[in-house]
């Protein structure tokens, strides 16, 4: 069974549809490249699918309680708080109550107060109670993998590590499908390196969009075009996907040149 199904979806913004009729079923495991020219539409799939934007018409059906997080193209760069403070906002329900019991360890680290002692154990109570603690402990292991100091202030932070960041922020609530928006910009190539490794061993379906072809080309195990509003799918990695497109081309052109 697919992890997700796209069934008929159309959308435009008061124009020509941007996405015309599509359909596209998404399966577990997959790694999927998103691929079209500037303004063809695909970060506008991609909020389609994070439930950030709704179709005109059609469906879109995630299979179960499938769960969906996306790394936006722009991160926010003056973001409040700490590393942790903003890896911990991916989970509304618990964020305020996880910064601060985060601000009270750093503050009782840096001297001894008992008052701070027992408002730190009245604070541990109600994340006990509130079944916060096992979303810390998420919080905490996400941050180790993505190799993230989690006392930094993010407003300092490079753009790269921004995007570090939320991808960590993104990966807390342990996404199904993890929607990628041109996940290399402001990277350094050790850090883009970095990412495609981390990704290798994620696990879970992926769909990105990138302009970074060797990226794309170590990363993906399908490719799916969108070009004037509707979606092409190849079954198979970047390099035999152009070999595939340019036999297609070259069909075309030798029907038109008949014609």
């Amino acid at each position: 069974m697919g992890l997700m199904r796209i069934h008929d979806v159309s959308l435009s913004f008061g124009g020509p549809p941007l996405i015309d009729g599509v359909t596209l079923q998404i399966e577990p495991g997959e790694r999927i490249g998103l691929l079209g020219r500037n303004g063809s539409g695909k970060s506008t799939l991609m909020k389609l699918l994070a439930g950030q934007i709704s179709p005109d018409s059609g469906d879109i059906v995630p299979t179960g309680d499938a769960a969906i997080a996306m790394l936006p193209q722009d991160v926010p760069d003056d973001l409040p708080g700490t590393v942790y403070d903003v890896v911990a906002s991916g989970g509304l329900e618990h964020a305020q109550l996880l910064r601060e019991y985060h601000d009270l360890t750093i503050r009782i680290a840096a001297g001894t107060d008992e008052g701070l002692l027992k408002t730190l154990e009245q604070v541990q109570h109600r994340i006990e109670t509130s079944g916060a603690w096992h979303y810390h402990q998420r919080v905490k292991t996400v941050i180790e993998r993505t190799a993230v100091d989690e006392n930094a202030l993010f407003r300092v932070l490079s753009a790269g590590m921004k995007r570090r960041v939320f991808l960590a922020r993104a990966l807390v609530n342990e996404p199904d499908l993890l929607l990628l928006d041109e996940p290399t910009n402001h990277l350094d190539v050790a850090t883009i390196l970095w990412l495609e490794e981390f990704l290798l061993r994620y696990g879970k379906t992926l769909m990105f969009v990138t302009h970074d072809r060797v990226f794309l080309k170590r990363l993906a195990t399908r490719i799916v075009e969108i070009d004037r509003g509707r979606l092409t799918s190849y079954t198979c990695d970047y390099g035999t996907y152009l070999e595939r497109r340019q036999t297609l081309l070259d069909a075309q052109e030798k029907q038109w040149s008949e014609f």
